[in-house]
């Protein structure tokens, strides 16, 4: 349902809190959409860990809550290394075929 240019910004917020759509609200004037956790787990590190996780953050240029999440959600669907290993030749062998044609003039 698309809203209409006179809804007020409650009947906005409701529409988007049933829908998740924001296509009624002034795209001009974008303001982040916030994610509501509502959840706490407390995790243990050892000094060495923390520091590390730390480092690596910071690299990234996030928090370290917000790293240590993306690398469990990321845990969880993690890259099959046989397939992309296969990929990553099968890719070599089509780049050496492409090489090969150019050199020979047919590209």
């Amino acid at each position: 349902m698309r809203m209409g240019k006179k809804s007020t910004n409650q009947e906005l917020a409701e529409h988007y809190n049933e829908t998740g759509d924001l296509s009624g609200f002034d795209e001009t004037k974008a303001e982040p959409v916030a994610v509501r956790r509502a959840v706490t787990i407390s995790v243990r590190f050892s000094d060495e860990e923390i520091a590390q996780l730390r480092e690596r953050a910071d690299q990234a240029g996030v928090k370290v809550t917000s790293f240590i999440r993306a690398a469990a959600l990321e845990a969880a669907s993690p890259v099959d290394l046989t397939v992309l290993s296969r990929l990553a030749r099968d890719l070599e062998q089509r780049a050496h075929d492409v090489a090969t044609m150019a050199a020979r003039g047919v590209a």
